[in-house]
């Protein structure tokens, strides 16, 4: 009998599991759902918060008037769109891939529900760009080998923690900054509804992951592990070629990322509980985990709120630079489609 780690691992092809028939057992269900009603409830609470985008986005412009995005933001703030924009269509397809992959039925429900959030978000995100008149704009070549990675591997356990736990969870402090700078009224309202949404997407990998990370050996904890140290180092890529962008949309660059390892650390925290068994739960095995004195030290080094010395100095400008070169040459090897 495989184990539910087994499952998040080494997921069964229809052909072999199809039709789950143990989920018309209502003996089997009915202990199972016992231990996961809370996941389920994700699927639920998205049904009583879903949102018509049309009809929010009419809605604030009468509230607001037309928008006009302000002219001399125009261009930075297309730059972070495409990210944002682009990462709402992965998580789209990827939401779909769990949602008939996953063969638990809270967690299956709960990314069914993420579905139709996800592509809810595309589409209004995208059809504000277009009233607004602002560009949609191409993936850099980090953010792409980010979502792209995300979107082909097969290793379910890979996809939930690298969607749910670490780009939900960016989005959700980006949408957050973004609305925060208040660069222009309708945005701003709507960002609440986006935000909102992808809060709870995360509650997914919080509430469905504890139970499978307590039973994956050593050998992957440690694949798993590098495989979010590996799309960390893509996001902070990512995000020192967007550094000049955040400065004109007046975000500070350095606050995000230090509300990124705030909210991570909470999310580590809501694992710990979830799987009751204290500080040391092997509910978050194998998870990227980085000591408040290595995040000091990480801010210190990219985003200095002080003169730095000057082998630091210089250490940063070559970070930048490798990050924009790589960027460049990555997405010149992207398709042209």
């Amino acid at each position: 009998m495989t184990t539910l780690a087994d499952r998040w691992l080494r997921p069964r092809s229809a052909h072999t599991q199809f039709p789950p028939y143990d989920l018309g057992d209502p003996a089997i269900v009915g202990l199972a759902e016992a231990r996961t009603s809370t996941l389920a409830r994700i699927y639920h609470k998205g049904q009583e918060q879903a949102w018509d985008g049309r009809t929010v986005m009419d809605e604030l412009i009468a509230k607001h008037g037309e928008i006009r995005f302000p002219v001399a933001k125009r261009e930075a703030f297309e730059r972070i769109a495409a990210v944002l924009l682009w990462g709402e269509l992965a998580a789209w397809s990827i939401s779909a891939d769990l949602a008939f992959r996953l063969e638990d039925t809270p967690a299956k429900m709960a990314a069914s529900s993420q579905v139709f959030d996800e592509a809810r978000h595309f589409y209004v995100l995208r059809e504000y760009m277009w009233r607004a008149g602002l560009r949609v704009d191409r993936l850099g070549g980090w953010s792409r080998q980010l979502l792209v990675e995300l979107l082909e591997t097969e290793n379910l356990l890979f996809k939930v923690v690298g969607m749910q736990l670490l780009v939900e969870s960016t989005a959700v402090v980006m949408f957050h900054a973004i609305a925060d700078a208040q660069l222009e009224p309708v945005l701003t309202d709507l960002l609440y509804y986006f935000e909102r949404d992808e809060a709870r997407h995360v509650g997914l990998g919080v509430l469905a992951l504890p139970s499978v990370l307590a039973d994956i050996g050593e050998r992957d904890a440690l694949a798993l592990w590098w495989f979010q140290t590996k799309m960390q180092l893509e996001m902070i890529a990512s995000g020192m070629t967007m550094r000049h962008a955040f400065d004109t949309l007046g975000i500070d660059q350095g606050e995000l990322n230090a509300q990124g390892f705030k909210y991570h650390h909470e999310i580590l925290r809501r694992m710990k509980a979830e799987s009751g068994r204290g500080a040391d739960a092997r509910g978050i095995k194998g998870l990227f985990r980085l000591s408040k004195q290595g995040q000091d030290r990480f801010q210190e080094l990219l985003f200095p709120k002080t003169a730095a010395p000057p082998w630091r100095r210089a250490l940063l400008d070559a970070i930048t630079n490798a990050a924009d070169r790589t960027d460049r040459w990555l997405a010149s090897r992207a398709p042209a489609t």
